[in-house]
């Protein structure tokens, strides 16, 4: 039996409206995937910055310290 172009039609829509019900699905759910990495990363580069303040706290009180034994070394050697 043919079927009428009404049918046709509709049966067409439906499959339509099924593609386009996937295809969102997929989005979202990239989305989700780039919304997650996105916050990963955030977090990273804030713990990041805060191990890189503990280093340059730690590199100022290095330099403090070299350059005292350097001032120490040349009134050792004025002594000497």
């Amino acid at each position: 039996m043919l079927e009428n172009s009404t049918d046709v039609r509709i049966k067409r829509a439906e499959q339509d409206i099924e593609t386009l019900r996937t295809t969102q699905s997929a989005l979202l759910d990239r989305y989700d995937v780039i919304y997650r990495t996105l916050m990963e990363t955030r977090d990273i580069a804030a713990e990041n910055r805060s191990r890189l303040e503990r280093v340059e706290s730690r590199l100022k009180l290095v330099e403090e310290v070299v350059l005292e034994n350097r001032a120490i070394m040349l009134e050792n050697r004025a002594i000497l």
